[in-house]
């Protein structure tokens, strides 16, 4: 009997513990992993050079499609199949969810394994122990109601929807994102890039891999490759890094979007377990103290048109082109990551804004005002523009970060301004809305 009153005891605890972080702005997230560029892992060199970051079907890749919609009292669910294959078992599931409509929680196989308040943004988590060999059923509900609409003043129409989703595997020890960094020196003609890949390990004990690169010019040279050698304690992060020294005429911009192919291959225990494949656009951003724009050291005027990114094609964009424009200013809101990458490619500036609008809570900064001056509030705010980074920090055409917008000022975006520059040194951080205050570039 007293296991019994136990179990229903911590049953409400559990249950009180659900939610108060779905109801609490100091709870954004739970099981999502550390924001990320897009990686997508293959099995083999060919197929990570031919698919790159796009989610195509493969032995380690498996998109989630077909969805069903049902509505419940709180929430509209998204429910579909996925496959996890005998050869995964020893690996690491990951789910990608690119965007939704708003605030949700992930279901696999009837056990919550996530949350994410922010559904405007890329989210990841680790599905490895809810998933079983064979079939696997997901949902994705999606919250009518939820703290989170406060700061998402800018949706107009919330009608229920899933972006990309797919489940990935990854070896254990596997390269968890890639990083890098350019400084030009006009009067050598020549740049320095420095890349980092950043290895993490799942395993419990002292595990070690072998990360081979290579990176290839647009006229298919190979810069520099080699390998590096990393050992990595229970369930750490360290990053590997190389230089190299490329033309300053092919660093990117958007008259010339030229980009490098970055090859990498993990072995482990002398097998091949993951290839990557990215297409990396090198080149500097600053703001001269006229508020210029300093591409790879050059002034550059921005030509702004608008676009609904969620529905931008690439026929869009070559148009905008033709007509002399060489920067786009989406809606505020979700934005896909293929969206980003064929600005990468086709060689437009993106200056990415934050999904962060509350004003519909006045500007007023006393207690019971707008939510941009209230500390409870301040775990939201550092988390939407964190991610908001992270997911699109590698992105050549991102020269900048619009902080928020109509969101009146005050602490917490005070506090997201220091972490974006503690972040990102060289682009500019901008609220238009800063009224002269400290807080904007």
């Amino acid at each position: 009997m007293k296991h019994i009153c136990l179990s229903i005891v911590l049953s409400l605890l559990a249950f009180g513990a659900i939610a108060q972080e779905y109801d609490s702005p100091e709870y954004v997230s739970l099981g999502r992993e550390l924001p990320r560029s897009k990686t997508v892992s293959y099995p083999t060199a060919e197929e990570a050079q031919a698919l790159g970051a796009g989610a195509v079907a493969s032995k380690y890749l498996r998109p989630v499609t077909g969805w069903s919609k049902t509505e419940e009292a709180d929430a509209y669910v998204f429910t579909s199949k996925y496959v996890i294959p005998f050869v995964w078992l020893s690996r690491q599931a990951t789910l990608y969810v690119d965007e939704a409509s708003g605030a949700y929680e992930v279901i696999i196989n009837g056990k919550k394994v996530g949350y994410a308040a922010n559904a405007f943004s890329p989210a990841e988590f680790n599905v490895t122990k809810a998933s079983k060999e064979d079939l696997n059923t997901i949902s994705i509900r999606i919250f009518k109601k939820h703290w989170s609409q406060k700061m998402e003043c800018f949706v107009e129409n919330r009608e229920p929807r899933v972006g990309e989703v797919y489940v990935m595997s990854q070896p254990t020890i596997r390269v968890r994102d890639v990083v890098h960094n350019t400084r030009v020196d006009m009067n050598s003609e020549k740049a320095t890039v420095e890349v980092g890949m950043v290895v993490k390990t799942e395993a419990l004990n002292k595990k070690t891999a072998r990360i081979h690169y290579e990176l290839i010019a647009p006229d298919t040279t190979v810069v520099t490759h080699g390998y590096k050698d990393v050992t990595l304690g229970m369930r750490e992060e360290d990053t590997v890094k190389f230089m190299a020294t490329i033309p300053y005429v092919y660093t990117w911009c958007a008259d010339m979007p030229v980009r490098y192919r970055l090859n990498i291959k993990t072995q482990i225990e002398g097998r091949y377990a993951e290839y990557q494949s990215h297409m990396l656009g090198f080149r500097t951003v600053e703001t001269n103290d006229k508020g210029d724009f300093l591409i790879n050291g050059i002034k550059t005027e921005l030509f702004y048109c608008d676009f609904d990114p969620l529905k931008i094609t690439e026929q869009d964009i070559l148009g905008a082109r033709v007509l002399q424009y060489n920067a786009v200013r989406f809606k505020m809101g979700a934005v896909p990551q293929n969206v980003y990458r064929m600005c990468d490619s086709l060689g437009m500036y993106v200056i990415a804004q934050i999904p962060i609008n509350t004003k519909e809570s006045g500007v007023s900064r006393r207690l019971g005002g707008n939510e941009s001056n209230d500390p409870k509030w301040k775990s939201a705010y550092l988390d939407r523009v964190e991610t908001a980074y992270r997911t699109t920090k590698s992105h050549a055409s991102v020269i900048g970060y619009i902080m928020a917008e109509d969101s009146s000022n005050g602490i917490n975006l005070y506090e997201s301004y220091l972490r974006l520059k503690a972040l990102e040194q060289k682009r500019p951080v901008l609220y238009v809305e800063a009224g002269g205050e400290w807080n904007s570039d």
